[in-house]
């Protein structure tokens, strides 16, 4: 990309224009994918859905589930009620319409790794991948970064490689420029980068040569051939990006801001289709309330930037948001006015334009365990049919996002899981 429209383009960041006129930046960029965008938000640690999304009100005889119980009760906006708590009632009456809440999800676990595996593969066990890497691997393997992930949970099962990210998305930029810098200098001599780039495509062809690989390695490596002609797509993405102090002052504290702008830029430009993002601070073990508090209200801040952002470039039609935890918090309080560990947990999940949203399924009693469902009605029945679990969510998504035939899923079934039918 000429030096000219990178300073233009930083001209734009800094001075706001950048928001207004995306669609002018990126008015040349070819329409590779034209499918949905899939987006994992994270919340790690274990959420507190009584102050959320499933909230509770204190009852006679039992230990306090919540302390903003003690003085408000519960909200509803559209059809979802809500806890009174941190920034949730702008939220919730923002965003009720393109919302759909599944509660009374049973993750049956306490432990932290084994809620983050269930929760985003759908089992218990380790060794099958995300969605996103389904989604990824299903429908565009062959971008240059078609998997983001940025220190979430996020296994591919030797599907794809996914580009990890960690919690900085500023340290890939210069491999990105082909070892450029932000002022443009050269970190790796070109033709050293050439080299680097030759190697591996040579170790690619040799890989797939052998008869003994998988098939999985083989459409891995394949895919990352595919994605190493695309340095161009990926150099003029890499020059849209905010440098390390842009950044900084548009999350304004918040990382998970930058997350989502590099996600969503990824995404216009052409060269991603899914990403898990991760915001940590919520296993409140001690000081439950003022840390859910400042955990939610920077949540919900950043999805509320996911998707004025999105709106901003012109995609927000086409992304799936799905926001969870590992778990969520105890019924009751702890000595240190914390919560410990409770399997009963909850998603959130986003679109704009359908006709499931503005809706809650899924129920759990006064004090947080779950009930079951009728799968005709899909409300609640002491005799239901079906307690859910991650992997009813996680299946029902996959018919959903066209996953459940898809040739890369076959390896991967949730066998003895009903389905569900969240989406209709």
């Amino acid at each position: 990309m000429p030096k000219n429209r990178r300073q233009f383009l930083k001209s734009l960041l800094m001075t706001g224009a950048f928001m207004a006129h995306p669609r002018g930046v990126f008015a040349n960029e070819p329409a590779a994918f034209a499918g949905k965008f899939v987006v994992t938000l994270q919340a790690r640690g274990g959420w507190d859905v009584t102050c959320f999304c499933d909230p509770k009100e204190n009852q006679s005889g039992v230990e306090p589930i919540t302390q903003w119980s003690r003085t408000e009760r519960t909200q509803t906006a559209g059809k979802i009620a809500y806890a009174p708590f941190a920034k949730n009632r702008a939220f919730f009456e923002r965003h009720h319409r393109n919302i759909l809440i599944i509660n009374g999800v049973d993750a049956q676990t306490n432990a932290h790794s084994i809620g983050e595996t269930v929760n985003w593969s759908g089992r218990l066990a380790d060794g099958y991948p995300s969605l996103t890497a389904l989604y990824a691997a299903a429908n565009a393997p062959q971008l240059p970064m078609s998997y983001l992930s940025f220190g979430a949970w996020s296994r591919a099962a030797s599907l794809l490689r996914p580009t990890m990210l960690g919690h900085s998305v500023t340290q890939m930029r210069g491999f990105m420029l082909a070892g450029r810098d932000d002022r443009g200098q050269t970190l790796i001599d070109p033709t050293v980068w050439s080299l680097i780039r030759t190697l591996h495509a040579d170790d690619m062809q040799r890989a797939l040569a052998e008869d003994s690989m998988l098939e999985t390695g083989k459409r891995a490596r394949t895919a990352y051939l595919q994605a190493l002609n695309s340095s161009d797509a990926l150099s003029d993405f890499a020059s849209t990006l905010p440098t390390n102090n842009e950044f900084q002052t548009l999350s304004r504290g918040n990382p998970l801001i930058n997350q989502i702008h590099f996600s969503l830029l990824a995404f216009k430009a052409g060269v991603s289709v899914s990403a898990d993002l991760v915001d940590g601070g919520y296993d409140t073990h001690a000081n439950n309330d003022a840390q859910q508090s400042a955990r939610l209200g920077g949540l919900t801040d950043a999805i509320d930037y996911l998707w004025q952002y999105a709106e901003t470039l012109g995609i927000a039609q086409r992304i799936v948001l799905i926001v969870g935890s590992d778990f969520s918090r105890t019924p009751h309080y702890n000595s240190g006015n914390g919560k410990d560990h409770w399997p009963i947990g909850s998603y959130l999940i986003m679109e704009q334009g359908v006709s499931y949203t503005d809706r809650v399924i899924g129920k759990t009693d006064e004090v947080q365990n779950a009930i079951s469902l009728d799968l005709s009605t899909l409300n609640p029945s002491v005799r239901g049919s079906v307690k859910l679990q991650p992997a009813h969510v996680q299946k029902a998504l996959r018919r959903y996002l066209n996953l459940d035939t898809a040739a890369v899923t076959r390896a991967f079934p949730l066998i003895n899981t009903e389905q569900v039918d969240f989406f209709s």
